[in-house]
Parts: structure tokens; sequence; C-alpha cells
């Protein structure tokens, strides 16, 4: 999940992630789906995440065994594992694999995380393509995701205003006040 929340890439990209791949400071990913080539530099959490894991085989992501996630069979290994724990810690009801695709977009899934770094990285003040340098999507697609996410988040309203008041552009603003207050007189001395 911190892997995924720290880069934006898709499911198939981070399970075949390998050790080579990571610098120390820089992940160097190319993606599966876009063939694009991303440097993506490594957050400190994430870099704090990765150089404290045991390097048990080539990937980064594996097994408790050390086997990858993913065979050239199957790929869904992972997501099972994800699906399963969701329940147990009860995000997803028991019947979640018997649900319709509708009843399932009301719960996380792995997928949603990829949008989710992005309107994380939004609510940071990160431009769109920086955003898309990161996650490697086209600015199209960044725009698309923060339009539909991005509506009205609270972080959102804290830091726009937090720059309205500090910007000398809306110093004339942050002055305006109204006039004088018209003191009205207490019930007692018009007694």
């Amino acid at each position: 999940m911190i892997l995924a929340l720290h880069t934006g890439q898709r499911y198939g990209d981070l399970i075949r992630l390998e050790w080579s791949q990571y610098s120390g400071t820089t992940i160097l990913l190319r993606q599966r789906k876009t063939k694009a080539l991303l440097p993506i530099h490594a957050s400190q959490n994430l870099r704090q995440m990765l150089d404290g894991m045991p390097r048990q085989g080539t990937n980064i992501l594996t097994r408790a065994d050390g086997r990858p996630w993913f065979t050239d069979a199957n790929d869904k290994a992972l997501s099972k594992e994800w699906s399963a724990h969701m329940i147990a810690c009860g995000l997803r009801p028991q019947n979640y694999g018997a649900l319709t695709q509708q009843e399932k977009s009301r719960f996380l899934r792995f997928n949603d995380l990829r949008g989710t770094a992005v309107t994380l990285l939004a609510e940071a003040g990160c431009e769109v393509p920086q955003i898309a340098s990161i996650t490697g999507h086209t600015l199209q697609s960044a725009t698309r995701i923060l339009e539909k996410y991005m509506a009205m988040t609270p972080a959102l309203s804290r830091a726009a205003i937090q720059a309205f008041e500090n910007s000398p552009a809306t110093a004339f603003a942050n002055q305006l006040q109204t006039g004088p207050q018209k003191k009205e007189q207490s019930s007692e001395k018009t007694q």
C-alpha cells in the first residue's frame, strides 16, 4: 500500500518491481501499459520502508518465503491477499466476491490507490505536470482524475485560504474592513 501511494503505479508494475530498479533514492520503472520510463524520486517514508525491508528475492514485493507475487500464469495472488485482508479487517463484506461490479465499486480496490496518489499529490500542492511525472499519467488523464475526485476536499480549501491570506496579490482584500460599527445602546442607558 505504501509503495502504491508513494508512486501512483499500477498493480501489475508494482508486483514486478525489482530491487535493481531502486537506487536508494530513485525508482526507475518502465510502465508495462504505456512503455514510459519513469524515474520516480522516492519520498523519505518510501525510502525508509524500502531500506528497512529484507531483500528476500529479486522483486521488492514478495511473499514471506521470498517468491514473487506473480507468475506467468497468475499475477492475481497479491490482489487476492489484499481482498482477504480487506474482508478480515471489515473494509469489505464477506460476500465481496459475489457482488456485482457496481456494488464492488463502493469499496476500496487496489486500483484506487493510483487515483489516491494523484489526489494526495495535488493536495500537497503539486501541479498536474509534476503529478504526471511521478505517476506516468498523461496530463489529460491526471486532470480527469483530479476533476472526478478533487471536487471539494477540506485540505484544498484550507490550503487555498492559507495561500489567499499570505499572498501579496490579495493583500488589498485582506485589509478590507467594514465601516465603523454602530454602537447599540443598551436597554439600561435608555431607561
